[in-house]
């Protein structure tokens, strides 16, 4: 019979999945602000690329495979670097990646 795959991920990777679609999907609107593109004609572009890399980091966790977490920190070591870079960095802009990234992280070894 065509039964469900079982999965095995944690409550709290569902919680932080959750947080980190509902993150990425709350800068969507960032895009068409006029603010975002007189910062420059490469930020609403870049914003679509976080996006599209928050949301790919965020489905490899949610299926619980090790790249998802590693893509994840990558892209938002180099995030964090380009806030700081442009002066746009603070304590909220980590906030919610560090709380993933330290969920995700405590279940690294049960991922494949």
């Amino acid at each position: 019979m065509n039964q469900p795959a079982e999965t095995n991920r944690p409550p709290a990777i569902t919680f932080a999945c959750t947080a980190a679609f509902v993150w990425a999907s709350l800068s969507i609107p960032l895009i068409f602000f006029s603010s975002s593109k007189s910062i420059g004609a490469w930020y609403p572009p870049y914003l679509v690329f976080s996006i599209i890399a928050s949301y790919a980091g965020a489905y490899g966790i949610w299926a619980m495979k090790k790249w998802g977490v590693y893509l994840y920190i990558g892209f938002n070591v180099i995030n964090q670097i380009v806030l700081v870079s442009m002066g746009m960095w603070s304590l909220f802009s980590i906030l919610i990646p560090a709380i993933v990234i330290g969920v995700t992280y405590t279940h690294l070894k049960n991922m494949r």
